[in-house]
């Protein structure tokens, strides 16, 4: 048999969603990545502002992870030397009154001596090039490579021709 009557339409198993305007679903991506950008510029300032105290801090810490690691063949003139080698680094690295190409020396004895201490693989060969990277920018060194203040130029006597 043959149904009789008008036929009723089919029900669809999910209603048609309204669609947003072309466009509006962007919004909150662009808001964030602003917002995004902005905490990135604030963290690059500040970064840029605290860089010198960063580092000191840094240099710090590895100071404390570097002497309690030191091997028992470093001299107490050492030990003692390489106190002043920090503090007049990080003295330098304040002020910013550091060369760059003392600084990446000094960065990777410190990068060497913290990969080492935790180990205890520290060699009086390390300590030495570290306390060297040290004095060259806490500017303890003289130009020819000797610890100490650099010491003044003495000009030889004249001494007259004789006669003839």
């Amino acid at each position: 048999m043959e149904p009789s009557g008008p036929q009723t339409p089919v029900p669809r198993p999910f209603a048609p969603a309204p669609r947003s305007a072309p466009g509006r679903g962007a919004r909150p991506l662009w808001i964030g990545c602003g917002v995004l950008l902005a905490l990135l510029g604030v963290v690059a300032i500040v970064f840029v502002v605290k860089a010198k105290d960063l580092l000191a801090w840094t240099m710090g810490e590895l100071r404390t992870q570097v002497t309690a690691a030191l091997p028992p063949e470093v001299t107490v003139e050492e030990r003692a030397r390489l106190q002043r080698g920090f503090d007049a680094a990080v003295e330098k690295i304040k002020r910013g009154e550091v060369e760059m190409p003392a600084l990446k020396a000094l960065q990777l004895q410190l990068t060497n001596a913290a990969e080492k201490a935790p180990r205890g693989e520290l060699t009086h060969d390390d300590v030495l090039d570290l306390l060297s990277a040290l004095e060259r920018v806490g500017g303890l060194l003289r130009p020819e490579g000797e610890p100490g203040p650099a010491a003044p130029a003495v000009e030889a006597p004249v001494r007259a021709a004789p006669s003839p």
